[in-house]
């Protein structure tokens, strides 16, 4: 969804004021059609229409309940995508470490896979984590096969270097990686679905028109009880929209430590 991509880009300050402009001319158009509907049905504006201030509270607590629901999860993916990051970057630290007590061809070999590695992760991983490619799409393979590779290049040289104490250290190292790997694309690919933001702005927007109806009878009332629950409802949008993919905007994870694999020794 385009809008979600334009505002998850954003610094956070531009963001936040976006989404209240956006809520605020929504909040608007919503009381002139309102006070516009009142005058089309020749009821009179100044006597309060038959909508009870329970409704207000029943709709909130259905809002309240669907942004904590689509929210749920999201708040620690930034640590565990940074945890992900940091344990797939040590453990392909450790493989280059214990490669070196290998013959020099093949530590030279395990070293280059590794630095082709990092560059493909950032080169074509990262950029469709940003984009919430599933998990399961081919554009992953291409990493992904290339510690497979590692495996089975270890696996190849058995007869040279079975006797070795660092080997199995070495095989665990890569499964750890991969194991960190996939930690990173699910929470890359996870988050608020197209469906869950929907349902929460047509619950706001239902709020809204139920606060513009129950206070109709008073304009300065209704402008001011409208412009409160758009400043709130813009929050609690902001800190969803802020959190829910790791991979992009202001806050998002850093790819550094695997920037240094594309140049580690």
């Amino acid at each position: 969804m385009w809008l979600l991509d334009f505002l998850q880009n954003l610094s956070l300050t531009t963001m936040f004021l976006v989404i209240l402009a956006i809520g605020l001319a929504l909040c608007w158009i919503i009381i002139l059609l309102v006070r516009s509907g009142v005058r089309c049905f020749s009821l009179d504006p100044k006597i309060p229409l038959p909508i009870r201030d329970t409704l207000i509270d029943s709709i909130s607590a259905i809002f309240a309940l669907m942004m904590a629901f689509s929210a749920a999860g999201i708040w620690n993916d930034i640590s565990q995508a940074n945890t992900a990051i940091q344990r797939e970057s040590n453990a392909l630290e450790n493989v280059l470490a214990l490669a070196r007590s290998l013959p020099a061809d093949l530590s030279e070999k395990m070293r280059e896979v590794v630095n082709g590695y990092a560059r493909q992760v950032l080169r074509r991983d990262w950029p469709a984590m940003a984009s919430k490619i599933p998990v399961d799409d081919p554009i992953y393979e291409a990493s992904d096969r290339l510690l497979v590779d590692l495996v089975n290049t270890v696996s190849a040289e058995q007869s040279r270097i079975a006797a070795l104490p660092t080997v199995a250290p070495l095989l665990a190292q890569i499964v750890e990686a991969r194991s960190a790997r996939l930690v990173r694309i699910t929470i890359a690919s996870a988050g608020v679905s197209i469906a869950q933001w929907m349902a929460m702005l047509m619950i706001a927007l239902g709020a809204l028109f139920t606060v513009a109806l129950c206070h109709n009878s008073n304009f300065a009332g209704q402008a001011l009880a409208m412009t409160l629950y758009t400043f709130v409802g813009t929050a609690a949008f902001f800190v969803i929209l802020a959190h829910d993919r790791p991979f992009v905007g202001a806050i998002s994870v850093s790819p550094a430590p695997i920037v240094q694999l594309t140049t580690a020794r």
